[in-house]
């Protein structure tokens, strides 16, 4: 019984100590893989992330994270971090970040239908009016 209950320590601690790295999802319209990578970057810096999706459009760049469990009181000081990293590496594009959870799922759906240029304009403007709803 002692073995069994060492072992469960055992698995649960090498678990929890895993090195996993946030799923990242980015879709950039022109296919520049320097951008890409350079957000990618970004995203595998910081451990407090656990998912993250970004959208690269005509000079914009909208971008959504999600925080670990453990760090969702400081989700706002984190989304804050990563908007300024994000600006100061691409200070040619209006950078737009957010840690809530129905822009995520927007986003998502955004990259999973790889719109066109004209479908991705509007479903980004739609994107940044339901960031300003109250909810």
């Amino acid at each position: 019984m002692k073995k069994f209950g060492l072992l469960s320590c055992m698995l649960l601690l090498l678990a929890g100590c895993s090195d996993e790295k946030p799923q990242v999802s980015i879709y950039h319209v022109d296919d520049d893989q320097e951008e890409v990578e350079m957000l990618k970057e970004v995203f595998h810096d910081n451990m407090k992330i656990s998912e993250a999706s970004g959208v690269f459009f005509d000079h914009q760049l909208v971008v959504s994270l999600q925080v670990e469990p453990l760090s969702k009181f400081s989700k706002e000081k984190i989304a804050n971090s990563i908007e300024k990293e994000v600006k100061s590496l691409f200070p040619d594009h209006e950078v737009f970040v957010s840690s809530d959870l129905k822009i995520t799922w927007e986003l998502k759906k955004i990259i999973e239908k790889q719109p066109t240029e004209d479908a991705l304009k509007k479903d980004l403007d739609e994107l940044r009016a339901l960031a300003k709803e109250n909810t």
